[in-house]
Formats: structure tokens, C-alpha cells, sequence
């Protein structure tokens, strides 16, 4: 550009040279006097075009230069707008940082030396994002994003810190009292295993939490499982003691029912005239189920109490009845399901507050009613929410299946769109996967998993060398093979090592305990009784034969001599006293037992009438001997009408009965009844024992008629 303006300038410069060499060619050639004058005018014209020259020379020199400061100018403008972007970005990561701080800062536990260093790298990135905002050149733009990559690296590597720090500092909650929902939702947020146990309470609500594996110290990083024990509600099959309640009021029983949660029961009202509202009687009392039925009856008084009825609304059935029936008031129950009002609870009535001239209408809820969703593409865990939430018993079921794989919901009790109501139970039926033979280390394990999963089987025993007596030696399959419903599964089980038995008739008790000892038998021993020849502990006999084959461990009992027996002579007992028998007995050696004869005689009580053996016998053989009952006796009884219940036969036989059998032992009396029309009571005139004196001996027996119906 500059080059241009100069070739424009020498050419005008060469034209006015031009010029000037004209004029002075024609003053030369024309007037010469002129000249001066000429020459001054040229002179003057020269400064004055040169002026003029200058000044346009001076007017475009300006022009450039402003143009050429323009444009640097706008070069500094596209620079400043590049670099406010990046500050303004710079600016708000910087504020964002801070947020992100004072959202996380605990201010129960504000540790003040932790907060220095973001605080300190916060002032220090306004400082800088500042300075560079006042200081806006071409050289400060690298620096400008550089300090920006830097804040968004700091930021984020903090955040990120942060973030990963406080799921290590998460604790355990503290679910006591809280539904399970809560639980299932904590847990499956952090993916911890949860385990439930379930337990009867008295005090936690149904499906709250009662006891929990770790507290709130405890870190959940630490953890892969967490265990609650959750609330099933009261225990109504728990015995109690329950006392008898008559003489208490209407209120005080409701509260014992209520605290006691007493689950079968029913109150009636009476006309009576025991004090209103008070129990007259009591049926069911003492130890006793919650859920055993017990009646409470209560006094009405003797006048009917005409009231306004109540407002039931909200009140349990039992308490709305109860109520009713407190005040005489006849009732119908209408049932409806009711989203809002708990099952057995009334939603409504149709007279409130006014006397009731016919009957007043309950509408009693049967809870929510509630639609089945597709259970089926639902998680366990879905699933145990719903139905916690809905108060749907949700009982699992599990079965082997080859067709579905392990975990696979087989079937579902209830299909999808069902509707079902409050404390409903579904079954789900959860497959087990292909059944495969499992593992069995005993015969009773086995036998365990078979019947549980209704498996044939078949046991076979075989003598082994390896395997232990009752040890499974195999089984077909074998373990981890495919089972499937018709295989009868054959168990082999080992008889220990085989044994074949000696002949142990005429060894001693001490041999034979030796060869016992080293075929691995057992073997126990009893005594046979004296013999002719055979000596004491000497074997008679064993109970398996020799050559017989057996288990290692197997019984064998042996029976062994007593010795060899020693005659005693056994002389006649007849008449001797059983003092004086036992005294002989004793001496021969011999085991002498009494019994008594059957009816009465002459000889002296005690007194031997007879033996079953005599003479020579056995020493230690028993011998028998019958004893005399003795002479019979005679009793005098004197019968008194005050002994007859008139109307009452049985009364009557009650009380000769005791009278007789105290008065006669030994005689025997067989009563019966006789129908007559009069003297229903009293003796019959064919009675063997009338009113009056009445004479009985031992031994015999008399017929005791009474009259009857």
C-alpha cells in the first residue's frame, strides 16, 4: 500500500516538472522582462502546491495510520472476547466448587482445618480469574486456559474425592421400629445381601424391624450381608393364663382383651339383676391359647338403657358389636372393600346419634381390594415390597424343574389381574433347577433328601474291606449326575468287613471274650442255669451258629453255665405256718413263693394247704405253696331306712355300698335295679339285704335289689 502511494506522488511531482519547464519556455521565448515576476508567481504557486501537497500528503499519512490503528484495534477486540469466555467458564467451575462444598459440609462435625485448603484454592482462583479480566492481552490467553483446564481438573478430581470418601463414611441406619420397605430399599441402594428372620412380638408392629445384626458404628464397606429380625405381630397361639374376670366392668375387660390381645372372643348382655355392666360369668379360664374361645357374659340390669347410637365409624367389628350388644341395640353388617379402612374395621353406618327404633346398619371393610400385577417380571425383591405394602402374605416355595433354570419363577398361585384382598397369601413356586444327586456323607442324610424331594430308592448292603459298617460305599447316579422323576436311585451301603463265626460251645467265658475281641465281634453273655456236668462260665450255646458270615461289630450272645446244679429234698409244707416254711426254704437253698387259697376253711390263716413240688430238686428251684385264708367270718350289719334316699336309687346304692364294704370285707355284694311304681329307692322285697339287722360271711356273695323307675 505504501509503494502505491508513492508512485502516485512521483508521478504528479514528474507533471508538475513538466509544467514548469513549459512556462519558462514561453517566458524565454516571449517576454523576458516578465521573467522576475514570472518567476515569483511561479515561486509563490510551487510553495503554495507544495503546502498544499504536504498537507494532503500529511491528511493521507492519517488516514493510514488510523486505519492501521483500527485494525490493530480490532485484532485486540477478538482477542478479549476468546479470553472473557474462558474466564467467565473459569468463574462458574470456581462457583460450582464452592457449592458443591457447602452442600457437603456436615455442620454437626465441622472440621475447620479441613476446609483451609479448598477455601484457600477458591480466594486464590477469584485472584487470578480477576487479574486476568484487567490484564486482557494476546499474551494473557494461554494463561487464561490454562487456568481454566486447571480449575475443571481440581474441581472434578475433589468432587470425585469427595464423592468416593463418602461412601466410605456411609454407616449402618438405625431401622428399629421401621418398616422392612425401608430396609429392602437401603439395601438394595448399597447391593448389601439381605436376610430376614421373622418372630412373633407383642410390642413391634407387624413387618417392623425388632432387632438388626450391626448398629450405627458400623461402616457399610464392611459389610456384605445385614440380617433384620422382623415383627410378625403378636403370638395367638402363645398360652397364657387368663383369670376369672367375674365382678369386673365392661371397661376393665375390653382393656384386658385389648392388652392381652385376646383373639377369640365373644360378649354377651343379659337381664340380670347383679350392677350394670359388670361380668355375671365367665367361660374359659386359666391356661389358655390367645386364640382359645372365651365368653364374657354381662349384666343388662334389669331395664333396658335406651341411647343415641354412637359413632362406630373407625372402631374394630369386635368393638362395634360389643358396643351394640352393651345397649341392646339390634345390628346388621353389610361388607365392602375400602382402600383407606383396615380389613374388620367399620367404614360407615347408616344411624348416627339417634335411637335406633328397628336396626342400625354396619358397613364393615374387607380391606383394599387389591389387583395382582404380573408377579412373574417381578425381583424377589420387588415382589417382598409389594406385598409388605399391599399386607399380602407372599410364601415361597421351592422344586426341582429341569424346564426352568435355578431361580425361575415355575408358577404363581395367582394370575396377573386377580383381585385379591388384604392378609390374602400368594404361593410362588421357585425352581430348583435340574435335580442332580447331591453329596451324602451318611445313610441318614440320604434318606433325609429323598423323602423331602420325593425320590425312589433302593438300599443294598455288601461287605467291605474299605468302608465302615453303615457307611455309603456309592450310589446310581452317582453325585452330580441328572435325576429325573421315575429314577429309583440305588444306595450302596457297606456291612463292614465280613466275619464268619467260630463255635464258642465248651470255651470259656475268658476265651471266648478273647476270639471275640480279635474277630471285631461283640459279644455279651447270660447264664443258663445249673447242669449236669457242665461247669460255672463254661458255653452252652451261642445264638448264631458257627460258619455263619456277618458284619464286623455284629452281637453274638453266649450262653454260659451256672455250674453244676446240687439236689436239695423239698419236704411236705401241709400245715406248716409261712414263718416256719420261709425259715426252710432259706436253708435248702431253695426260692419258696405264697399265694393264698381261693375260698375260706378251717385251718388257721397262714397255714400251708398245699405245694407244687416235693422231694428231690434242684438247689435254686422255686417252689409254690398255697396259704389258708382261714376260718370265715361272720359280720352283723344293722341296716337303717336313714341309709335309703327316697326318689334317688342311685344315691341309695352309693351309700349301702360304702357301708357294706366297710363293715365285711372279704364278702361280696352285686347291686342291681328294679322298676316298680312306688317306694322308688328303698330296698326290694327280694333284696338279700333288707332294713334291719343283717348277718354276711366271708366268702359269700349277696344280691343287693334297689327300687327303681
Amino acid at each position: 500500500m505504501k509503494n502505491k502511494k508513492k508512485v502516485n506522488n512521483d508521478i504528479i511531482n514528474l507533471e508538475d516538472d513538466i509544467k514548469d519547464q513549459e512556462i519558462n519556455k514561453d517566458i524565454k521565448e516571449n517576454d523576458p522582462s516578465k521573467k522576475s515576476q514570472i518567476e515569483e508567481e511561479i515561486k509563490l504557486a510551487k510553495e503554495k502546491k507544495q503546502a498544499e501537497n504536504k498537507k494532503s500528503k500529511e491528511g493521507k499519512l492519517e488516514n493510514t495510520e488510523k486505519i492501521e490503528i483500527k485494525e490493530e484495534k480490532k485484532e485486540k477486540i477478538e482477542k478479549s472476547k476468546l479470553n472473557i469466555v474462558f474466564l467467565l467458564l473459569a468463574l462458574i467451575i470456581t462457583i460450582l466448587y464452592g457449592i458443591s462444598i457447602f452442600i457437603n459440609l456436615d455442620f454437626q462435625s465441622l472440621n475447620i482445618k479441613e476446609l483451609i485448603k479448598p477455601i484457600a484454592f477458591l480466594l486464590i482462583s477469584f485472584l487470578i480469574i480477576i487479574i486476568l479480566f484487567k490484564v486482557n492481552t494476546k499474551k494473557t490467553t494461554p494463561y487464561v486456559i490454562l487456568l481454566t483446564l486447571v480449575l475443571i481438573a481440581y474441581s472434578a478430581f475433589s468432587i470425585s474425592t469427595s464423592y468416593a470418601k463418602e461412601d466410605q463414611d456411609i454407616y449402618v441406619q438405625d431401622f428399629i421400629n421401621k418398616s422392612i420397605v425401608e430396609v429392602i430399599d437401603w439395601a438394595e441402594k448399597y447391593d448389601i445381601e439381605l436376610i430376614e428372620l421373622h418372630e412373633f412380638s407383642d410390642t413391634i408392629p407387624k413387618n417392623y424391624v425388632i432387632l438388626q445384626e450391626y448398629g450405627i458404628t458400623t461402616l457399610i464397606s464392611d459389610i456384605d450381608s445385614f440380617t433384620v429380625t422382623i415383627s410378625d405381630g403378636p403370638n395367638y397361639d402363645k398360652e397364657i393364663t387368663v383369670p376369672n374376670l367375674t365382678g369386673f366392668t365392661y371397661d376393665e375387660v375390653m382393656t384386658y382383651i385389648k392388652e392381652n390381645f385376646l383373639s377369640n372372643v365373644e360378649i354377651e348382655f343379659i337381664k340380670s339383676e347383679q350392677e350394670r355392666d359388670k361380668v355375671i360369668e365367665q367361660i374359659g379360664s386359666g391356661t389358655m391359647k390367645r386364640s382359645d374361645k372365651i365368653t364374657f357374659i354381662f349384666s343388662r340390669g334389669l331395664e333396658d338403657e335406651q341411647v343415641p347410637v354412637k359413632d362406630l365409624t373407625g372402631l374394630s367389628l369386635f368393638e362395634a358389636t360389643s358396643y351394640l350388644k352393651r345397649y341392646n341395640i339390634p345390628y346388621e353388617i353389610e361388607y365392602k372393600s375400602d382402600d383407606k379402612v383396615l380389613k374388620d374395621y367399620v367404614i360407615s353406618q347408616d344411624i348416627i346419634e339417634k335411637i335406633v327404633t328397628d336396626k342400625v346398619t354396619l358397613t364393615v371393610s374387607l380391606g383394599k381390594e387389591i389387583i395382582v400385577p404380573d408377579l412373574s417380571k417381578m425381583t424377589t425383591t420387588e415382589i417382598a415390597k409389594w406385598g409388605v405394602t399391599n399386607n399380602i402374605k407372599i410364601n415361597y416355595v421351592e422344586e426341582y424343574n429341569k424346564e426352568y433354570a435355578l431361580g425361575e419363577i415355575i408358577k404363581i398361585s395367582k394370575n396377573e389381574g386377580d383381585i385379591i384382598q388384604e392378609e390374602d397369601t400368594i404361593t410362588i413356586t421357585l425352581s430348583k433347577g435340574s435335580m442332580t444327586m447331591p453329596k451324602v456323607t451318611s445313610l441318614a442324610e440320604f434318606k433325609l433328601w429323598a423323602n423331602s424331594n420325593n425320590i425312589s430308592y433302593e438300599e443294598v448292603y455288601e461287605y467291605s474291606n474299605t468302608y465302615k459298617s453303615g457307611e455309603i460305599i456309592k450310589t446310581s447316579p452317582s453325585e452330580n449326575e441328572k435325576i429325573t422323576e421315575n429314577d429309583t436311585i440305588i444306595i450302596t451301603i457297606s456291612k463292614g468287613k465280613s466275619v464268619s463265626i467260630p463255635n464258642f460251645v465248651g470255651l470259656s467265658k475268658t476265651n471266648i471274650q478273647s476270639k471275640c475281641n480279635d474277630l471285631n465281634l461283640s459279644c455279651t453273655f447270660t447264664y443258663g442255669g445249673y447242669t449236669e456236668s457242665t461247669k460255672k462260665d463254661i458255653a452252652l450255646k451261642q445264638s448264631k451258629s458257627q460258619g455263619t458270615v456277618v458284619s464286623e461289630g455284629t452281637n453274638v450272645l453266649i450262653t454260659l453255665s451256672s455250674g453244676i446244679y446240687e439236689k436239695v429234698t423239698v419236704p411236705s409244707f401241709k400245715g406248716k405256718s409261712k414263718s416256719q416254711i420261709t425259715s426252710t426254704c432259706n436253708s435248702l437253698g431253695i426260692n419258696c413263693t405264697f399265694k393264698y387259697n381261693s375260698t375260706y376253711s378251717s385251718e388257721t390263716k397262714d397255714t400251708a394247704i398245699s405245694q407244687d413240688k416235693t422231694g428231690s430238686v434242684i438247689k435254686g428251684s422255686n417252689v409254690t405253696i398255697t396259704l389258708s385264708l382261714g376260718p370265715a367270718k361272720t359280720y352283723t350289719v344293722v341296716i337303717d331306712g336313714t341309709l335309703l334316699s327316697q326318689g334317688n336309687p342311685e344315691q341309695t346304692k352309693k351309700t349301702l355300698k360304702s357301708k357294706l364294704e366297710s363293715a365285711c370285707p372279704g364278702v361280696t355284694f352285686n347291686f342291681t335295679f328294679k322298676s316298680v311304681n312306688s317306694g322308688i329307692g328303698y330296698l326290694n322285697a327280694d333284696s338279700e339285704v333288707h332294713v334291719g339287722s343283717n348277718t354276711f360271711v366271708q366268702g359269700q356273695t349277696y344280691n343287693v335289689i334297689i327300687n327303681s323307675n
